[in-house]
């Protein structure tokens, strides 16, 4: 199946999670799971793999590293993925964090902190009104909030009331 064993450090190398380049040691295997790596990230708690989401930390560093001939005393080395991980925190992602996404608040939380905590018609009216004017004119604003209206209004007969 792959070539982990309980005791192998790792490195997690899917572009697909938040645990990105965190590293761990493989604690269980379970075949019979989706996710039957169980790695202790450093730092943090266990959590599952598949083995395509893994990479020895050997064959990782060895793979991450500068070309000798690029390597000065004067500069040390640096994992070139850690660096463009590092930049990409300063352009925007379009896909999972786009601006408007953003509510201002000083705690850097977003709008899907709050709404995953509520149902799905209150969810919405909550991004609505939330990212209202945030992503174009004026007609924009105004069909967001007419949007969180009509989920309000859907929410309120949904509980017997009337509108």
């Amino acid at each position: 199946m792959s070539n982990f064993e309980v005791g192998d450090r790792v490195v997690v190398v899917s572009e697909d999670t938040v645990y990105r380049f965190e590293r761990g040691t493989v604690s269980s295997i379970n075949t019979s799971l989706d996710f039957p790596f169980r790695v202790d990230r450093d730092g943090g708690s266990a959590t599952s793999f598949m083995a395509s989401e893994l990479e020895l930390e050997g064959v990782y560093d060895a793979l991450s590293a500068k070309p000798a001939e690029e390597v000065f005393s004067s500069d040390p080395e640096v994992d070139s993925r850690l660096v463009e991980e590092f930049v990409k925190t300063f352009e925007e992602d379009v896909i999972n964090s786009p601006s408007h996404y953003a509510d201002g608040w000083s705690n850097g939380a977003e709008v899907i902190d709050i709404t995953e905590h509520l149902n799905f018609g209150r969810g919405n009216a909550v991004k609505y009104l939330t990212r209202a004017g945030k992503k174009g004119g004026p007609e924009k604003e105004l069909e967001d909030l007419q949007k969180a209206l009509w989920y309000v209004r859907r929410e309120v007969l949904r509980l017997g009331g009337t509108v």
